[in-house]
C-alpha cells in the first residue's frame, strides 16, 4: 500500500511541470489568437526558456515581438536561436526579415549579402536557404540562392532548375519560369509529365501559351538530339486543340523514330474524341498510306469510318446523299474485312445509321442481332449491343422485347454500371407504360448506383412519379409518361397534342414545369432554338427554385454555348449556374466549360 501511494504522489508531483506548460500554451495561443500580443509574448518566453528548439513557440514569440514593435528583444530572440542552432538557414534569415520590418532595406540587403560570403552551394545548403527566404517572402533572394548555387556548381542551366521555376512561378514572372521548366526537362525526361502539370497549372493567358510555344520552338531547334521538346511541343498544340500543327510534330517523331504509326493514331484517336474530325481523317490516312502489312492499318480503317460518321451525323447541314454515301463505305468495309470480333464496332455503327438516320430499322435489328450471336465476341460489347438493340424496341413500339433485352443484361451484369442502367431503363419503360408503382420501386434502388449520372438520372424520374402520384390521380401523369415516350421515339406531333391537354384539363398542376422542359426538349431537337430559349427562361422564371431548376439553366447555357456559339452569353450563364445551383448533378462540368471559355486553364 506505501508503495502504491508513493508512487501515485510521484505520479502526480512528475506531471505538474506538464499541465504547467500545457496551460502556459493554451493561454499563449489564446492571447495571440484575441491579439493581445503583450500577454502572449509573456507567456511564450517560459515556453521558448523550456523548450527553444520548438519553431512553433519561437516564431509566435518573434510576431509578438515584431507587431509590438519590440524589435531590440526580438533581435535577441534571434540571436540567441542562432548560436543555439548555428547551421539553421531560417534563424539566419530572420535577422534580414527583422531589419525589413523596421523599415531598413538597406541594412536588410548588405546583411542577406553576407549569408553568401561562405555559401558553397551544395544541394541541403542551398534548398534549406531558399527556403528560408521563401518563408519570409524574400522571393528575389531566393532566385538568387538558386543562380549562386548554379554557378558555382559550373553554371549548368538544369542545375535547381525546377524549384527556381516555381520560384519564377509564385512571383508570376511567366518568361523564366518556362525557361527553368525547360531547362529541367534537359538532363531529366522522365519529369516531363511533372512539368506538364505546372505548366497547365500556370499558364493563365493566351500570351503566356505563345511564350511557351516560341520557347519550345527555339529548343526544338537548337536540340535536334532530343525529344522531350518535340513531345512537349505536341503536348501543347492538343492542349490548345491545334491538332494540326501536333499532327505535323507527331510525324516527324514518327518517321524519325520508326514508330509504325502508334503516335499518330493516339494522336487521331484525340483529335476524334475533340471532334476535330478532318485532322483525325488526316492522322488515320497517314497510317492508311503505310500499307496493309502494318499493325495498325485496320483500326486506322475503322478510325476514318467513325471519323466521317461523325462528321456527317453530328452536323446540322448533312443531305440524306451523304448518308448513303456513308453507307456505302461501312459496307464496302465489312465486305473486304469480313464481318468478325475486330469490325464489330463498325457493324454497331452502320446498324445505328440504319435505324437512327436511314429509317431502315429492319436492317439495323438484323445486324444487332448477328453481333449478339457472335460466339466469341466481348460480353460487355454483347450486352451494349442488347441495350441499344432494347431502346429500338422501344421507339418501335416493341415493349416487351425491350423489357426482355434490358433484363437479361440487368441479370449478368448486376451491380455493374452496365447492369445498373439496364435495369434504369427498364424502370425508364415501366414508367412510360404507367406502371408507376414498379418503376418507382426499381429507381428508388438506383439512387445508390455508382454511376452518379445514372442515381441522378433515377432521383430526378422517381421524384417525378411521387410529385404526382401522391393524391391518387394518376390520369395526368400517365397522359404526361405517354408524351415522354412520343418525344423518344421522335414523335413530336403526338406529344404536344397530349403536352396541351394536360394544361388545358389540369390548369396550374404540378407538371407545370415538367411540360416547359418537355417543350424545350422537342424544339431543341427541331432544331428551333430561340423558342427552345423561351420556354427555358419561362421555366426558370416560374419554376426556377424547383427540381429541374438547374436542368433548365443547365440546358439554356449549353444552347448558348454550343448552339449559337455566344461565348460570352454563355460565360454569364455559367456564372449565374454556379452561383445559383451550387450542390447540382451539373456543378462540375459547368466550372470546367466556364474556366475554359474564360481560359483560366488549358482546354483539357
Amino acid at each position: 500500500m506505501l508503495r502504491f501511494v508513493f508512487g501515485f504522489l510521484l505520479l502526480i508531483t512528475s506531471g505538474v511541470p506538464l499541465l504547467a506548460q500545457g496551460t502556459d500554451e493554451q493561454l499563449a495561443a489564446q492571447f495571440f489568437a484575441n491579439r493581445e500580443f503583450d500577454k502572449a509574448a509573456d507567456a511564450y518566453e517560459r515556453l521558448v526558456q523550456k523548450t527553444p528548439g520548438s519553431v512553433y513557440y519561437y516564431e509566435n514569440l518573434l510576431q509578438c515581438y515584431v507587431n509590438l514593435g519590440h524589435f531590440f528583444e526580438a533581435e535577441k530572440l534571434v540571436k540567441k536561436q542562432q548560436r543555439r542552432f548555428e547551421g539553421q538557414a531560417f534563424y539566419k534569415v530572420d535577422l534580414g526579415y527583422l531589419y525589413t520590418k523596421q523599415g531598413l532595406p538597406d541594412k536588410a540587403r548588405n546583411y542577406y549579402e553576407g549569408l553568401f560570403k561562405n555559401f558553397a552551394g551544395t544541394e541541403d545548403q542551398t534548398i534549406s536557404l531558399a527556403h528560408a527566404f521563401q518563408k519570409r517572402n524574400e522571393w528575389e533572394w531566393a532566385v538568387q540562392t538558386y543562380l549562386r548555387a548554379r554557378k558555382k556548381n559550373g553554371g549548368h542551366a538544369s542545375l535547381f532548375a525546377l524549384p527556381l521555376a516555381q520560384v519564377y512561378a509564385s512571383l508570376r514572372q511567366t518568361g523564366p519560369m518556362v525557361e527553368e521548366y525547360l531547362n529541367a526537362l534537359q538532363d531529366n525526361p522522365t519529369i516531363q509529365d511533372q512539368v506538364q502539370e505546372y505548366l497547365q497549372l500556370y499558364m493563365e493567358q493566351d500570351a503566356d501559351y505563345e511564350l511557351l510555344k516560341s520557347a519550345i520552338l527555339k529548343r526544338v531547334k537548337n536540340d535536334q538530339g532530343s525529344m522531350v521538346y518535340n513531345e512537349l511541343l505536341i503536348w501543347l498544340y492538343v492542349q490548345r486543340k491545334d491538332f494540326t500543327n501536333a499532327l505535323v510534330q507527331a510525324k516527324a517523331l514518327d518517321k524519325r523514330n520508326r514508330e509504325e504509326g502508334r503516335r499518330v493514331y493516339e494522336l487521331a484517336n484525340l483529335a476524334l474524341s475533340n471532334a476535330k474530325y478532318d485532322d483525325a481523317l488526316n492522322a488515320y490516312q497517314y497510317i492508311l498510306l503505310m500499307g496493309k502489312d502494318r499493325p495498325l492499318y485496320l483500326a486506322a480503317r475503322i478510325g476514318i469510318l467513325e471519323s466521317r460518321n461523325r462528321k456527317v451525323t453530328q452536323s446540322t447541314v448533312y443531305t440524306a446523299n451523304d448518308l448513303v454515301q456513308l453507307e456505302k463505305e461501312y459496307e464496302l468495309f465489312l465486305t473486304e474485312e469480313g464481318k468478325s470480333n475486330f469490325t464489330a464496332s463498325a457493324m454497331r455503327e452502320l446498324a445505328k445509321l440504319e435505324i437512327y438516320y436511314l429509317s431502315n430499322s429492319s436492317r439495323g435489328i438484323a445486324l444487332f442481332q448477328e453481333l449478339i450471336a457472335m460466339p466469341r465476341l466481348d460480353n460487355r460489347f454483347k450486352a451494349e449491343c442488347k441495350l441499344m438493340l432494347g431502346d429500338v424496341h422501344v421507339l418501335e413500339g416493341e415493349v416487351w422485347e425491350a423489357v426482355l433485352l434490358y433484363g437479361q443484361v440487368d441479370k449478368d451484369f448486376l451491380e455493374d454500371p452496365l447492369g445498373q442502367e439496364a435495369k434504369f431503363r427498364n424502370a425508364r419503360l415501366s414508367y412510360y407504360i404507367g406502371e408507376f408503382e414498379w418503376a418507382k420501386a426499381q429507381l428508388d434502388v438506383l439512387k445508390t448506383a455508382t454511376s452518379q449520372l445514372i442515381a441522378n438520372d433515377a432521383l430526378e424520374l422517381s421524384l417525378l412519379i411521387q410529385d404526382n402520384t401522391v393524391d391518387s390521380i394518376e390520369e395526368p401523369l400517365l397522359m404526361f409518361a405517354k408524351a415522354d415516350l412520343h418525344i423518344y421515339q421522335k414523335k413530336h406531333a403526338q406529344a404536344l397534342v397530349i403536352l396541351d391537354s394536360i394544361n388545358l384539363l389540369f390548369p396550374r398542376h404540378t407538371l407545370d414545369d415538367d411540360i416547359l422542359y418537355k417543350r424545350a426538349q422537342i424544339s431543341l431537337q427541331k432544331g428551333n432554338y430561340p423558342e427552345s430559349i423561351e420556354f427555358l427562361q419561362r421555366l426558370l422564371k416560374e419554376h426556377g427554385s424547383g427540381i429541374l431548376g438547374d436542368n433548365a439553366l443547365f440546358m439554356l447555357a449549353d444552347i448558348t454555348h454550343n448552339r449559337l456559339h455566344d461565348a460570352a452569353g454563355a460565360i454569364k450563364l455559367y456564372e449565374q449556374f454556379i452561383n445559383q445551383y451550387p450542390g447540382s448533378f451539373f456543378l462540375t462540368e459547368v466550372r470546367k466549360r466556364y474556366r475554359n471559355l474564360r481560359g483560366d486553364v488549358l482546354n483539357e
